[in-house]
Order: structure tokens, then C-alpha cells, then sequence
């Protein structure tokens, strides 16, 4: 396996370990940043190279796009957005600015949310982070020596941040399609794919069948998942589809490189938890309640699996979001 860190000039804190999956398939996995970053597929054909998702920024996409030099110089053709969110389609101006003839791709659902929604979050980016930086050099000013080095470190990564996206130029795609997308290169088969509600609306998966390889954007992430724009009474279902598919190794939207196993861990949790608010609902239990016991219910199984990151992405503060969101929809 290839694994090798890098952030490129002016990458920040856009870190990634590029790992083989398969003969030209890789995963640039991202190391945990002050604002999130998403993983990477990439994929290289005979007549060019499919990259998957692209970050929260666009000095983040440049990292990628320095370190697909030392895998090919083939051209980018086709850029993949599994979903709206804004840390997988930031980075998407990189590309056509860099290989002008790449097209960028997702699915209608998806589009229409990036224009709906992901326009707006953008400038909600631009008002809210300076907030972040007043708080950042507020608390430098009670900050103990221990405490000084990450706070001076995130004050900068957010001035910076706010600098790119002031600046961003939003790629939109410039293909969509409804439930699935083949592309038939000489030496594979690449499947775009709508397999259901999840994470978003229009969650997009890619397929390699031939390698056996599923890409899955944050439908599948290795830590507890984020709700907030999600249908938890549908994630398990599509998740189920995703299980028809043949396949051995999962590129997720955050998180390493994983297989199976997790697909089975990450639908049951998803699954327990809905029903289990659902249960608690129908009982007549307060929000509160319904956090408190339904916590305590799947600590047991779920908090060590899904704690792998440590403090970067606590369980206990992941599990209270899902459980509200879902109580909100199961009421």
C-alpha cells in the first residue's frame, strides 16, 4: 500500500494519506483538519482520471491536484460530487481551472441542492466565521502557554479559511443525471449511482465492479454520522441497496479505508438508533428523555466503534444531534 502524508503550498491544514485500493484506484484520505475535509477517490482510466469530491476548499483541491503528478499526467476529465455539502464540492473551481476540459458531475437532486442551498451556506460561511476569529482571539487572551500553540494555529487556519471563501468562484456541475450514469472506459466500468435517501437527498455512489471497489460520499463515514440534512427512517434501506452491490473495499466520505464489516456496523447503528427513538417517542418521552435513554441504551455496542478519532468526532456529541434530528421526523 502506497501511504504517504502531504499538504501542497498554501495547503494548510489539508493533509492526506494516499492509499492503493486498487490497480489505479486510490483513496487520499484526509487527515482531520480545523475545517473538515473529505476524502478523495481517484480514479485513473486510459484516457484520463475521475476524482471524487473536493474538499472545503480550494487550496485544499490544489493538494490533490500536486499530488495526482506523481501518479499520472493524465488529464482530470470528470469530477465526481457525491453530495451538497460544502466540504465535498468547494474545492470544485480547482479543477476546470487547472484541466479545462473536465467535466463536473453529480446527480439532479444533488445539483439543485448545491443551487438551493450550497450557494446560500456559502455567504452564511462568510458571516459566520468571523465570528469564529473573535472568539479564537478572545480566548488567546486567557489562554494558559499550554493552551496558546492550537488556538495561535486555529486563528490562523480560520482567517485563511474566510479569505478562500470570500474568494470562491462555485464550480456547479455541468452534468446530471436521475438514477445512474455509466461510463465505459477500455480498461473499467465506472457506475454512478442513486440508491436512496441517506445522508442527503441525493446521495451519490461509485461503483468499480471489476475491482470491487464502492465510493460512497458521507452515506458511509467512519465516525458517527451527521443528520442535519439526512432521512434517518431511509439511510438503513439504502444502505441495504448498497449490499446487493459485489464489492470488498468502501472509500468513504471521512474516515480510512475500510471494507464490509463496517457497512454492517454503520447500517445497524443507524437502524438501532431510529427505532429506538422511534420507540421512545411513541411512549410519549420528552426529547430529553429520549436522549438520555436512548444513549445509555446504545453505548454499550456502538461508543467504542464509533470513537475511533478520539476527541475530534465524540460519539456522545454526535449520537444527541442524531437523535434529535430524528425525533423531530419520527413525532
Amino acid at each position: 500500500m502506497d501511504c504517504c502524508g502531504h499538504e501542497g503550498p498554501g495547503g494548510g491544514d489539508a493533509r492526506f494519506d494516499i492509499k492503493k485500493v486498487a490497480d489505479g484506484v486510490y483513496a487520499a484520505v484526509a487527515a482531520p483538519a480545523y475545517k473538515v475535509n473529505c476524502n478523495t477517490a481517484i480514479i485513473e482510466n486510459d484516457d484520463g482520471v475521475m476524482i471524487v469530491d473536493t474538499h472545503s476548499k480550494p487550496s485544499a483541491a490544489r493538494v490533490i491536484v500536486e499530488k495526482l503528478r506523481d501518479i499520472t499526467r493524465k488529464p482530470v476529465r470528470y469530477v465526481v460530487n457525491t453530495h451538497f455539502h460544502w466540504d465535498h464540492w468547494h474545492g470544485n473551481e480547482v479543477y476546470p481551472a487547472t484541466y479545462p476540459d473536465a467535466e463536473i458531475v453529480t446527480n439532479q437532486i444533488t445539483r439543485e441542492a448545491m443551487v438551493m442551498k450550497g450557494l446560500k451556506r456559502i455567504q452564511d460561511h462568510v458571516r459566520q466565521v468571523p465570528g469564529e476569529i473573535a472568539k479564537l482571539k478572545a480566548d488567546l487572551q486567557v489562554a494558559s502557554p499550554s493552551q496558546r500553540t492550537k488556538l495561535e494555529a486555529d486563528l490562523r487556519l480560520a482567517e485563511a479559511y474566510l479569505a478562500e471563501v470570500k474568494a470562491l468562484r462555485p464550480a456547479l456541475p455541468t452534468i446530471a443525471f436521475e438514477q445512474a450514469m455509466k461510463l465505459y472506459r477500455r480498461d473499467r466500468e465506472i457506475h454512478l449511482l442513486h440508491l436512496g435517501r441517506a445522508h442527503t437527498a441525493g446521495d451519490v455512489f461509485v461503483y468499480l465492479p471489476r475491482e470491487k471497489v464502492v465510493i460512497t460520499g458521507d452515506a458511509m463515514i467512519g465516525w458517527t454520522p451527521f443528520m442535519g440534512d439526512g432521512y434517518p427512517e431511509e439511510w438503513a434501506a439504502t444502505l441495504d441497496r448498497l449490499a446487493e452491490l459485489d464489492f470488498t473495499h468502501i472509500i468513504m466520505g471521512h474516515g480510512n479505508v475500510t471494507g464490509r464489516e463496517w457497512l454492517g456496523t454503520f447500517r445497524s447503528y443507524v437502524h438501532d438508533m431510529v427505532e429506538a427513538v422511534r420507540q421512545e417517542a411513541a411512549s410519549g418521552a420528552t426529547l430529553d428523555e429520549v436522549k438520555q435513554r436512548v444513549t445509555a441504551k446504545l453505548a454499550p455496542r456502538y461508543e467504542k466503534p464509533f470513537s475511533a478519532y478520539g476527541d475530534y468526532r465524540p460519539w456522545r456529541t454526535g449520537v444527541l444531534a442524531n437523535i434529535e434530528r430524528t425525533f423531530g421526523m419520527v413525532r
